[in-house]
């Protein structure tokens, strides 16, 4: 399979559809030669948020991956050299359905390359291996989960070959990338027209698509396709006519504002075989757009543009283009710059005193639970970089007491002019205090704790490990409905359950723990309205003693001599 070879809200949306009347001002560069060969070609460049890195593909280029897998047995360690050369001509020209007698200069011959910046842009040029590169064509289509996870063209089965679609490959907690996963869309398994590619929107939760579908006008033609499970997606959906024309749309790219998409198309009044052009989505759905903007020179020119991939960070559109020949990647500065983060301010302060105090902030992604970020405050006052379009909880910790906990989610089409100003209160743990969490739920009638509460489980286990002096007594409620003996025996059990399961999970040992069951003798209304009782099925956590050394640890003494 190969590819085509040869809120910023109403600013944003301003500043591009004024790009017919500005692009004829703008300065294109070519990328370095690090980057760009003189003979060969260089396509689709799908550049990192900060600017620093840049995956590539590189075509028709003596130097690429010869791992040839067929069978679970890799023929280029197995094959003489003219027999291997042969074998590869012709997987390609089965892919290409026609002959191609020399693979290592065929277009079919493609790996992924990166390029990081080390002096000056972009001037540190690398190889990767497998899992991303091999024998058959290789070629980086979205990055997205912060990074950390990529679309690649084509499929792998582990037994070895080649067969069309995609595939998702994710990094590992050492930075290496893990064999392609394939990746399922609805209705068109195994029947991927060549010169197909993707893009990605609302960080994996949909892919944009452009494919040679019954539903296309004409060639090529943009979809939209949902995530309904892990590396699957539905049935892919057709974009409209705002956006599709008779002719070919390729080359999909979604702005990370999640509405601004850049494409390619040979649709009439093109300036060559292909250019590049910009769309905007005006609301939630997918079928409606605002007209296609063409891109004038020097960006579209007599010869072909391609892959568009535009920096937020920076305002640079990157592209590919051969007008001087082979095709080599070029960037232009199009829009102003805006960042992907918003700088979140503050003080922490004593939740009774109100006076300033000392202590580490963290900021924790609602997606996968891990401490994204933080920053060590000496004077009470903090500062954080929080990313923007995702879900983050921003609290502060200090041993001896409890932070209240925000919930952080800044929407990419939005423009944060300032910083986004935000106090945390810290509550001392005293004897008597009550640890504030959220509601803990069990299955009805049970003691059986839901998933959806183990967020709030590990918390606790956070406080606990943090102030290792701390005893605490768990506390189950419950509302009057049922008998007395029966509502007792169930809140006990409940508080029982969470005790093992700070123990077993937390790591807490159990003479820190207390766990006792009021049933219905303490409740905080009178039961009157359902929305009552559920107030009274509770959990609460409480500090009823502070004790040294209260795991056994050896104490620190120091000595004058």
């Amino acid at each position: 399979m190969s590819y085509f070879m040869k809120g910023w809200g109403l600013l944003f949306l301003l500043m591009f559809f004024c790009a017919d009347l500005f692009a004829q001002q703008k300065q294109i560069e070519q990328l370095n030669l690090d980057v760009n060969t003189k003979s060969y070609d260089e396509i689709a460049p799908i550049v990192s948020r900060n600017e620093q890195t840049m995956f590539f593909t590189r075509q028709g280029y003596p130097i690429y991956n010869k791992n040839l897998v067929e069978k679970g047995i890799d023929l280029s360690k197995t094959l003489s050299p003219e027999n291997y050369r042969r074998k590869l001509s012709d997987i390609f020209s089965s892919i290409a359905g026609k002959s191609i007698t020399d693979a290592g200069k065929s277009s079919y011959n493609q790996d992924i390359w990166v390029a990081r910046t080390k002096n000056n842009l972009l001037d540190q040029v690398s190889h990767p291996g497998t899992p991303l590169n091999n024998a058959f064509p290789n070629s980086l289509c979205a990055l997205y989960n912060n990074e950390q996870s990529a679309i690649v063209i084509n499929q792998f089965p582990e037994e070895g070959g080649i067969q069309p679609g995609f595939s998702v490959c994710h990094k590992n907690k050492s930075g290496d990338w893990s064999d392609p996963q394939p990746i399922t869309i609805q209705g068109i398994d195994n029947n991927i027209a060549p010169e197909v590619s993707l893009a990605v929107a609302e960080e994996g939760e949909a892919i944009i698509l452009s494919l040679d579908h019954r539903d296309a006008y004409g060639g090529n033609d943009l979809f939209v396709a949902f995530r309904t499970g892990d590396n699957t997606f539905g049935k892919p959906i057709h974009l409209g006519p705002a956006v599709n024309s008779q002719s070919h749309e390729k080359a999909p790219f979604l702005s990370s504002d999640g509405r601004t998409m850049f494409f390619s198309s040979n649709r009439q009044n093109v300036m060559g075989g292909y250019d590049l052009f910009m769309v905007y989505r005006l609301d939630d759905s997918w079928t409606n757009w605002t007209s296609p903007k063409r891109f004038l020179s020097p960006i579209n020119t007599s010869a072909n543009e391609g892959f568009p991939c535009f920096n937020r960070t920076s305002g640079y559109l990157y592209f590919s283009s051969d007008r001087n020949g082979s095709s080599d990647i070029f960037r232009v500065s199009i829009a102003p710059p805006i960042s992907e983060e918003v700088r979140v301010v503050g003080n922490i302060l004593d939740d009774a005193k109100k006076i300033k105090q000392d202590a580490t902030v963290l900021l924790r992604s609602k997606e996968s639970g891990i401490y994204q970020s933080t920053f060590v405050s000496t004077d009470g006052y903090y500062e954080i970089d929080v990313p923007m379009g995702k879900t983050f909880q921003i609290l502060a910790q200090k041993p001896g007491y409890q932070s209240d906990r925000k919930t952080l989610n800044f929407k990419k089409s939005d423009i944060y002019f300032k910083a986004f100003h935000i106090n945390l209160a810290l509550k001392p743990l005293e004897e008597g205090a009550t640890i504030d969490l959220n509601t803990i739920y069990f299955q009805k009638s049970t003691a059986v704790i839901l998933p959806e509460s183990f967020e709030e489980l590990d918390y606790l286990s956070e406080i606990l490990t943090q102030n290792k002096s701390l005893v605490i007594s768990i506390e189950g409620h419950t509302d009057n409905q049922g008998g007395k003996s029966a509502l007792k025996k169930l809140s006990k059990e409940r508080a029982e359950v969470i005790k093992k399961h700070l123990i077993k999970n937390g790591g807490i040992t159990k003479n820190r723990i207390v766990a006792q069951g009021f049933g219905d003798s303490q409740p905080l209304n009178d039961n009157s309205s359902e929305a009552l009782r559920q107030q009274n099925r509770r959990v609460e956590i409480k500090v009823i003693r502070i004790e040294a050394d209260i795991e056994g640890e050896n104490s620190t003494v120091l000595k004058k001599y």
